[in-house]
């Protein structure tokens, strides 16, 4: 079924209903290049329990610690790392509570990550980064290296720092300390025959795993390449103990940042952005460079029954798709999706280009992907014109609908993929509220709930243009509003994805 156009009617419920830097002077892709690329150098110093000058006044009942993980390395010995993804796991603890704010932060020490260290020189391959001295130095180099920069984790008493394709790395959740990485008690240990056990001994375990707030349990996947592609899918109960993982053949080796959990169905969305893999194994390419997307194919769901049975694939639509906002059922049967959809997949790997002659419709947009599984019908409408990314909602039990979405954002007229904006849809009356910051930069709003119920905070980190400056900013999630700032000690670069730890969880050091 093809996407029904947005209404005239739709579009102006959806108009945004707070500040958006109207009449500033429009961003230039220099000014937006410049800004990145000071948000993105690497941090040269760890601090611990740093306390923070505030404005404002921060909520009473906020009394917790935010992690929030991204790269904080870009090069080695001289040589900058080639794709942004591969920018070695810097993790941020701010520890906000009635004494104030403090701040502390450390690197990963994943085995690469020390391996570095100690040789002071790229050692291994990333996804987006070859080793120097071409060919010869990368032809059958299959050793990835795992950055553990992608997410961060509460669950079951351990901090986990994520990545893509490896296993998660166990952090010490008061002093930030790498404890090793973590298998589950030998549940990731991989029990596929050579040659797969040769390339890794261990199973992907990816950066998006979906918490039930309500049964404590963790769900995730792990994709894996071989003369048969494979999804593993994995369960965490609230005691951390994983069941035996579940295996699915897959059609293809396709890219798959994140996925849905519902009442009924565990939903991947397979868009046709498939790796040259054995070109990228031989070092004739990197990763990336081997990801070509067929925007003219479109999509497909895998949707796998959560209580077990047989898989159904699904066409959807063309495009790619990093982060899927929520999913439910509908009483009716149908399966909703909020996703972030792309529609072609973004040049990272090539800023100078991207930001001096963007694609038309290089912008994420925040779509409802509506699917019947029985009859394979499929339908799509946008909630908004104006660009998303990274997009967060309050926990909650898996599969129940969640009524606001907050995301980063971007003007529908921009282009090339600079987020300056924090925004909040409301998915029952179509309402957007935005807080335009730019020329600044923010980070994923994580949602803190309040007491009893009541509204909540957003936490941000945020980036502040030509200042060599990075902010915490406290705001209100009615409305959006600033209630409290907090200046960090040193610039922290763009980072992923986060989490909010509770006090009455985490205990103190």
């Amino acid at each position: 079924m093809k996407a029904e156009p947005t209404t005239a009617a739709a579009i102006a419920a959806m108009r945004p209903t707070a500040g958006t830097a109207a009449g500033r002077k429009p961003l230039s892709g220099a000014d937006m290049r410049r800004t990145l690329d000071e948000a993105s150098r690497t941090v040269r110093q760890e601090l611990t329990d740093v306390p923070l000058a505030v404005q404002g006044e921060l909520p009473a009942g906020l009394d917790g610690v935010l992690f929030r993980n991204g790269p904080g390395r870009f090069e080695r010995g001289g040589q900058r790392y080639a794709h942004p993804f591969d920018g070695d796991g810097h993790i941020v603890r701010l520890d906000i509570g009635p004494k104030g704010v403090r701040y502390s932060n450390r690197f990963v020490r994943t085995a690469e990550f020390v391996a570095e260290e100690a040789a002071g020189r790229m050692c291994f391959r990333g996804f987006g980064s070859n080793l120097p001295g071409g060919l010869l130095a990368n032809l059958l180099r299959m050793r990835f290296k795992n950055a553990a920069n992608t997410s961060v984790v509460w669950h079951a008493g351990r901090l986990l720092a994520l990545w893509e394709g490896g296993a998660p790395h166990r952090l010490d959740p008061h002093t930030l300390d790498t404890l090793g990485t973590e298998d589950f008690d030998g549940g990731l240990r991989n029990p596929l025959p050579p040659p797969a056990r040769w390339l890794s001994g261990s199973l992907p375990f990816a950066a998006h795993p979906r918490l039930d707030a309500v049964t404590g349990e963790l769900f995730s996947f792990g994709l894996m390449f071989g003369v048969r592609n494979r999804l593993f899918l994995y369960r965490v109960d609230r005691d951390g103990q994983m069941a035996p993982p579940r295996m699915y053949p897959l059609p293809r080796f396709s890219f798959v940042h994140d996925f849905a959990v519902t009442r009924r169905w565990l939903c991947f969305l397979l868009p046709h952005a498939d790796f040259d893999v054995p070109r990228a194994l031989l070092g004739l390419s990197t990763p990336v460079g081997s990801l070509r997307l067929a925007t003219e194919r479109p999509m497909q769901a895998l949707l796998i029954p959560r209580a077990g049975g047989a898989p159904r694939l699904l066409d959807c639509g063309p495009g790619f798709v990093f982060h899927i906002a929520q999913g439910f059922d509908r009483d009716d049967g149908a399966l909703v999706l909020d996703v972030l959809r792309y529609v072609d997949y973004p040049a990272f790997d090539d800023l100078d280009t991207l930001f001096a002659d963007p694609p038309p419709d290089s912008l994420p947009h925040l779509e409802r992907l509506v699917l019947e599984p029985d009859t394979g019908r499929f339908e799509v409408r946008s909630w908004t014109e104006r660009g998303a990314e990274l997009p967060t909602t309050e926990s909650g039990a898996l599969g129940e609908p969640r009524r606001f979405i907050y995301s980063i954002g971007a003007p529908r007229e921009r282009r090339a993929p600079f987020f300056t904006a924090i925004q909040r849809l409301d998915t029952e009356t179509g309402e957007l509220r935005v807080l335009d910051l730019a020329p600044d930069l923010p980070g994923e709003p994580i949602p803190v709930a309040g007491a009893d119920g009541g509204a909540g905070w957003l936490l941000s980190l945020v980036h502040r243009a030509g200042q060599s400056r990075t902010d915490l900013l406290v705001l209100r999630t009615s409305d959006l509003s600033i209630v409290a700032t907090a200046s960090l000690p040193q610039v922290v670069p763009l980072g992923f994805h986060g989490c909010w730890v509770p006090r009455a969880e985490i205990g103190s050091a």
